[in-house]
């Protein structure tokens, strides 16, 4: 069966997994990697509301740099943006995917104690496109330990919350009489969510030029080698 591409701009987070510094000392580093991506795919339902049609990652094992989480719907459902707050704050959604990796039952109970792979309960999901293949929680637990404590040191892990003080308006002043005749115009619901997606549609298109493109792009521009960056599943 011949079925043609299907390709669709989303939102996504990622994190820098240390590929220079952990993939010379860390064992079977990509493979961690994929693992520690679908560590966070399974515990993200703790925290926003989603399920696995909603979020998705890059499920690449070779010459892995990152981990990285996007919305599996077109022009993005707000998953990843809901969920990236997670990663900052105690016994966030890093957090529980390293108790994930670390602690899960149903592999404690295996005999073979050299397989790596995880289980269903665990990091083995059925959206994987590499059906769950090199998959290693022991070396992914490495890695979500030393970027947890990357994320800890930073500045918003130290609780330093971009200052929002520029967006509060007080109550009565002009610049919430003028917000509040705008929100006046588009009263409707339907005017509202035209509005959003013409502003996410404009913000995708100018992104293209530093895009990561997940899977088999096809762009015209990406034929001419002026399109985004192009990354293999």
């Amino acid at each position: 069966i011949s079925l043609p591409p299907m390709e669709y701009d989303t939102y996504a987070l990622w994190i820098d997994a240390e590929a220079t510094t952990l993939g010379c000392v860390v064992s079977d580093y990509n493979d961690g990697v994929h693992a520690l991506s679908h560590a966070l795919l399974a515990v993200a339902p703790l925290f926003v509301p989603c399920s696995s049609s909603d979020l998705d990652c890059d499920h690449s094992y070779i010459d892995c740099t990152r981990v990285m989480l996007f919305d599996a719907r077109a022009g993005g459902a707000g998953t990843t943006a809901a969920l990236w707050k997670h990663l900052f704050v105690p016994n966030g959604l890093l957090d529980a995917a390293i108790d994930l990796l670390e602690n899960c039952p149903s592999c404690h109970m295996r005999t073979d104690t050299g397989y790596q792979g995880g289980c269903p309960a665990c990091i083995q999901c059925g959206q994987c496109i590499k059906f769950n293949m090199n998959l290693s929680r022991e070396a992914g637990l490495i890695i979500a330990k030393r970027m947890l404590q990357r994320l800890r040191r930073c500045d918003l892990g130290k609780g330093d919350q971009p200052n929002a003080a520029t967006s509060i308006v007080t109550p009565g002043s002009p610049t919430s009489q003028k917000v509040n005749s705008k929100e006046d115009e588009e009263t409707t619901p339907r005017r509202k969510a035209r509005a959003r997606a013409l502003k996410n549609a404009t913000d995708l298109r100018s992104a293209r030029e530093r895009q990561i493109v997940v899977g088999r792009p096809s762009w015209p521009l990406d034929q001419d080698g002026e399109g985004g960056r192009q990354e293999k599943a």
